[in-house]
């Protein structure tokens, strides 16, 4: 009796084995499909970074404004978010706010070309001539004398020079102005840190 009694046992111990590794099985599958999935990854800051530099190119302010804060919620202090922070708020004719914006860019990297170019723009547009010939003189120090921005920006000195103590009007009319930001703004800062 007792021989048979083991041979039961040792009959059944195999499918109970078997059933309860499936409960096992069957419970973390159900687990797994009713628990939330996992949200993506968070973009890195240069992916940030793009997809607000092409919002801005594309003219859409306020989803450029949405991505450099965001870039500046993970990077604080980010000179190129900065920056363009202030571009925008230059083309939406907020010269002050802009320039406070370059000046936080620069006060974070004072050889930060692009708030440098930007901030002689928005300083020349307010009529601020010595001030846009300081911040493209530091920007002209940044470069090969002969670099095309530096031409330019040389240029730029020169116009504004002549009408220091003058009551003409800017070197730039304002479309102008927002066109170099634009320009600027679409070009890429590989250039801005390879100077350096």
């Amino acid at each position: 009796m007792e021989s048979q009694w083991l041979k039961k046992a040792f009959a059944i111990w195999p499918s109970t084995l078997l059933f309860l590794a499936g409960m096992a099985a069957g419970t973390l599958l159900t687990l797994r499909f009713f628990s939330p999935a996992s949200s993506p990854a968070p973009l890195s800051v240069p992916s940030l970074l793009q997809d607000a530099h092409s919002f801005l190119d594309k003219g859409q302010d306020g989803e450029a404004e949405k991505g450099y804060l965001s870039v500046l919620a993970r990077d604080p202090g980010n000179p190129e978010a900065l920056t363009h922070l202030g571009n925008v708020a230059f083309r939406r004719g907020e010269a002050d706010r802009a320039l406070r914006y370059y000046d936080e860019a620069l006060r974070r990297d004072p050889l930060y070309a692009h708030a440098l170019w930007d901030k002689g723009l928005a300083l020349q547009a307010k009529g601020d001539h010595a001030g846009a010939i300081k911040a493209w003189e530091a920007f002209a120090r940044l470069f090969p004398p002969d670099s095309s921005d530096v031409v330019t920006v040389k240029k730029w000195i020169a116009d504004a020079q002549s009408r220091l103590g003058s009551t003409k009007g800017v070197i730039l009319k304002p479309a102008e102005t927002l066109k170099e930001l634009s320009r600027r703004s679409s070009e890429s800062v590989v250039k801005d840190k390879a100077a350096r």
